[in-house]
């Protein structure tokens, strides 16, 4: 089988505390969905447990139509998030990866994936072993996220085609930066900047957008929309970046108004223990 995108990495059972619910996540979980929901031939490879939360995202993958053509169910607690908001920021203030500690991909499994237009995975995935032995075999797709340890993107960089980036919590030049990964040889680096827009490098080429106007629900998963959107993009129109940043702006300013990333929940009397708190 080939797919059109092969997502990599989390899928996370964000505990929303306030309104006593669970939400399907999870930043690959989201691209995989939201691509799928885009019209893109979508397959999704990742670690589910084998409690009540692993059951909802896995049954939930599975109504939303994403291929899993590679099963790893692990015996034990899926991984979960707690979720707190202020206004429609969402914060995420506790992470336990449960089950979800490594991957284990054999050869049969690379194989599975490489089928693929586009391979997308991220910081969260564990992922990053495998990417040389997919480069230059299809197309690597990775998110960083918020994470700007040079030496970490300095060793991934090479080994991928495009980059996206989170704006960073704390003060730096977007140019600069986008210039100094687009060195590196990467493909296309595109920063997302919120409200503010986003920004890409192709080439010599900076390339700026603005925001569609929004009312903003919540936050969390808008970037996985762009992503999705953005890759399902460059899947029909190869070379139209412009075009592939219009509809990541697109698709996240239609997620803004979506609460939990993708909008799906069971409820919850009981907030999820967290056992190893990862997040910091």
């Amino acid at each position: 089988m080939n797919y059109d995108i092969f997502v990599v990495g989390d899928n996370i059972a964000d505990y929303y505390q306030e309104e006593k619910k669970i939400y399907a996540g999870g930043g690959a979980y989201n691209t995989a969905v939201i691509a799928k929901r885009l019209g893109a031939k979508s397959a999704y490879y990742g670690v589910f447990g084998t409690d009540e939360n692993a059951k909802f995202l896995y049954n939930t993958l599975k109504k939303e139509g994403v291929a899993y053509p590679v099963n790893d169910i692990r015996k034990g607690r899926n991984a979960v998030a707690i979720i707190s908001r202020e206004g429609a920021k969402a914060l995420v203030e506790a992470v336990d990866k449960g089950v979800y500690k490594n991957l284990s991909i054999n050869k049969n499994v690379l194989e599975i994936i490489k089928n693929s237009k586009i391979v997308h995975s991220n910081i969260y995935a564990y992922f990053e072993d495998y990417l040389p032995k997919l480069h230059y075999k299809t197309r690597l797709s990775f998110d960083f996220s918020y994470l700007r340890n040079k030496e970490y993107i300095k060793d991934i960089i090479p080994k991928v085609d495009i980059a996206f980036f989170s704006e960073s919590k704390e003060e730096e030049d977007p140019n600069e930066f986008l210039n100094w990964v687009s060195k590196l040889g990467v493909e296309i680096a595109v920063l997302t900047q919120g409200a503010d827009g986003v920004l890409m490098k192709v080439g010599d080429q900076i390339i700026a957008k603005e925001a569609h106007p929004a009312d903003v629900v919540d936050t969390l998963g808008v970037g996985d929309a762009f992503i999705a959107a953005f890759l399902n993009s460059l899947i029909k129109n190869e070379q139209n970046y412009g075009l592939a940043l219009d509809e990541g702006l697109k698709s996240s300013a239609k997620y803004c108004k979506v609460k939990g990333g993708l909008g799906i929940f069971q409820k919850r009397d009981k907030a999820p223990k967290i056992y190893n708190n990862v997040h910091s």
